[in-house]
C-alpha cells in the first residue's frame, strides 16, 4: 500500500495500482503529484507541513508540474490556509471552500432533532404553543441561511459558478454532475435522471502548481456512486502514468505528460503540462455524454410509450405517468442547458484572462516586469477553443432539439387521446341510436301489446293465433318504416341543406346586385352634376 505522505514512483506498476485504489478509497483526504516527461512522483495524504515544505523547496526541473489534489476541504482546513497564504487567495474565497457543504451538516442536525421530537410533541399543547411555533420559526431561519450559503445557492441553482482572478492565481467553481444514489424500490417519475451536482474548484498557479478542490459529498455507501464521483480525477491520474496512458481507450486518452515531448514544450514545459492538466480537469466529457445519451435513451422510450397507445383498447385507460415523466424530463434537460451554457461562459473567460495577460506581456511598461504570470498553453487555449465549439453545436443545439423533441411528444401524446376520445365517443353515439332505434320498433308492438290486454268484453274473443299474426305484421311495418325513414330523414336532411344554401346564395346574390345597382345610379347622378356644373 503506498505510504501517507511519502512520494514514490508513478510509473512502478506496483505504485501505480496501490495509488488507484487510494483514489477510489473515502477516506482518502488528498494527493499531490510532481510530474514532468521523464518521471512522475505521488504522495497521499499529505499534511499542511509537508505541503509547506514543497511549496518553499519548489519543483525540480525534471518534474516541473504539480498537481494538488484535495477531498473534502472542509475536513483540512489548515492546508486551504496554507494554500490560500502562499498563493494570496482573497479572505473570502478561502472562507467558501473551507464552509460546511448541506450534506455534510444534515445528518447530525436530523439527529439532534429526532432526539427533540418527542419532547417539542409532548410540550407542544395549548398551555405551551409557543414552543413548537418559535421550534419552526428557528428551522425556518435555519433553512433560508443554509439556503442562501454557497452551497445552498449552488444546489438551487446548478448553473451557478465563480470566478476569481489574482496576483498568483486563476480560479475557477463550478458544479459537476455526477452519478445520483436512488432510493431502493424506486423506479419512478425520474429514476434515469438521477444525477446530484457537486462544487469543484480548480486553480491554476503560476508557478505550474494545479490545485482542484471537491466538495465533501459526505458519507457515500455504495462503491460505484464513489466512483463515478471521482471518475474524471481517476481517469486523469491513472494516465499521469506510462501504465496507464498505454492501456487507455483511445477515445479517452488524455494527454498530458505527453505533450511535453513535442516541440512547443521545449520553452516551458511546466506551462505545458499544468495548462493541459487544468484543461483535463475541467473537461469532464464522460459525465456529459452520459448525460446525452440518458436523455436520447429516455425520449426514445417515452416516443415508445406513447406510439403504443394508438393500439391501446378502449377498456384500457392512458397512462397517466407519461406526462409527468416528460415534465421532469424536460426540466432537467432546461437545467443541463443552462449547466453547460455556463461552462461555455466560464471559458470564455478563461480564454479572456489568458488574452488579457498576452497583452499585459506586451505592453510596453510592462518590459522590466520579470515577475511570473498566470498564463495558458496555446495547446491548451486550442482545446479550450474546441471544447467551447463542442459545447455549442454538441450539447447546447442538442438540448434544444431535445426540448423540441419533448414538446412533439406532448403533443403526439395528447392528439392520440384526444383521437381515442373521439372514437369512444362515436362508440356511444352508435349505440345511442341504436337503442333508439330498438325503443322505436318495439313502441308498436308495446301498444299493441296493450291494446290486447285491455279488460273489455267486446275484446275478449281474440286468440294466441290473432296476437302472434298482429304482432308480426307491426313489427315487420315497424322495421321497414324505421329503416325506409331513417334513408328518407337523411335524404330530406340533405336536401334541406342544399335548399338552404342555394337559397342563402340567391339572396345574397340579390342583395349584392341591389348594391351594385345603387352605387351605379349614385355614380350616374353625380356624372349628371358635374356635367351641369360645366354648362
Amino acid at each position: 500500500m503506498a505510504r501517507n505522505a511519502v512520494f514514490e514512483d508513478l510509473d512502478d506498476k506496483a505504485i501505480y495500482d496501490q495509488s488507484l485504489a487510494r483514489v477510489l478509497d473515502q477516506s482518502t483526504r488528498n494527493f499531490v503529484v510532481d510530474f514532468g516527461l521523464n518521471e512522475a512522483k505521488i504522495a497521499f495524504d499529505v499534511d499542511a507541513e509537508e505541503v509547506a515544505r514543497l511549496l518553499k523547496a519548489g519543483l525540480p526541473k525534471e518534474r516541473p508540474v504539480r498537481w494538488i489534489n484535495i477531498w473534502a476541504p472542509n475536513r483540512q482546513t489548515n492546508l486551504i490556509d496554507l494554500l490560500g497564504k502562499h498563493y494570496k487567495f482573497s479572505p473570502r474565497l478561502c472562507a467558501i471552500i473551507k464552509s460546511v457543504p448541506q450534506q455534510v451538516r444534515r445528518p447530525a442536525d436530523d439527529k439532534r432533532s429526532n432526539k427533540r421530537r418527542p419532547q417539542q410533541q409532548r410540550k407542544g399543547d395549548v398551555e405551551l404553543a409557543t414552543t413548537s411555533i418559535d421550534a419552526r420559526q428557528n428551522s425556518l431561519h435555519k433553512q433560508l441561511v443554509e439556503d442562501s450559503s454557497h452551497y445552498g445557492i449552488a444546489k438551487n441553482m446548478m448553473h451557478y459558478q465563480s470566478n476569481d482572478i489574482g496576483t498568483h492565481f486563476l480560479c475557477i467553481g463550478a458544479n459537476w454532475m455526477h452519478e445520483a444514489p436512488q432510493p431502493s424500490g424506486d423506479v419512478s417519475l425520474v429514476s434515469e435522471e438521477k444525477q446530484s451536482p457537486l462544487w469543484t474548484w480548480l486553480v491554476l498557479c503560476d508557478d505550474n502548481t494545479v490545485i482542484s478542490v471537491h466538495e465533501d459529498p459526505g458519507t457515500v455507501d455504495e462503491a460505484h456512486l464513489l466512483r463515478s464521483i471521482r471518475d474524471n480525477t481517476y481517469s486523469i491520474l491513472s494516465q499521469l502514468s506510462h501504465h496507464g496512458h498505454e492501456a487507455a481507450d483511445p477515445t479517452s486518452i488524455q494527454t498530458i505528460r505527453q505533450t511535453l515531448a513535442l516541440d512547443g514544450a521545449d520553452a516551458d514545459p511546466g506551462l505545458e503540462g499544468a495548462s493541459n492538466l487544468f484543461y483535463y480537469l475541467f473537461d469532464d466529457w464522460r459525465a456529459v455524454y452520459k448525460t446525452i445519451s440518458r436523455y436520447r435513451r429516455r425520449l426514445n422510450e417515452l416516443q415508445s410509450q406513447i406510439l403504443s397507445d394508438i393500439t391501446r383498447t378502449s377498456n384500457n385507460g392512458p397512462n397517466i405517468e407519461i406526462i409527468p415523466r416528460l415534465h421532469s424530463l424536460g426540466r432537467h434537460i432546461r437545467l443541463s442547458d443552462h449547466l453547460y451554457a455556463a461552462y461555455q461562459y466560464t471559458i470564455d473567460r478563461i480564454l479572456k484572462a489568458r488574452a488579457n495577460e498576452a497583452i499585459s506581456a506586451r505592453s510596453p511598461g510592462n518590459v522590466a516586469d520579470t515577475s511570473k504570470k498566470i498564463g495558458l498553453a496555446n495547446s491548451a487555449v486550442r482545446r479550450f477553443e474546441r471544447l467551447s465549439d463542442r459545447i455549442q453545436f454538441m450539447i447546447l443545439n442538442e438540448m434544444q432539439e431535445f426540448l423540441a423533441e419533448k414538446e412533439a411528444l406532448v403533443s403526439t401524446y395528447f392528439n392520440i387521446n384526444a383521437q381515442k376520445d373521439s372514437e369512444a365517443t362515436a362508440r356511444l353515439s352508435r349505440a345511442a341510436t341504436l337503442l333508439g332505434k330498438l325503443s322505436v320498433l318495439f313502441l308498436p308492438v308495446s301498444l299493441m301489446t296493450a291494446y290486447f290486454s285491455v279488460q273489455i268484453p267486446d275484446l275478449q274473443h281474440y286468440s294466441g293465433k290473432d296476437y302472434w299474426t298482429t304482432f308480426a305484421v307491426i313489427m315487420s311495418i315497424s322495421f321497414l318504416c324505421l329503416f325506409f325513414f331513417s334513408r328518407l330523414l337523411m335524404w330530406v336532411t340533405d336536401t334541406l341543406d342544399a335548399l338552404v344554401k342555394a337559397a342563402d346564395a340567391k339572396v345574397k346574390g340579390l342583395l349584392y346586385r341591389r348594391s351594385q345597382r345603387g352605387r351605379q345610379a349614385m355614380h350616374d347622378d353625380d356624372e349628371d352634376a358635374d356635367e351641369d356644373k360645366l354648362e
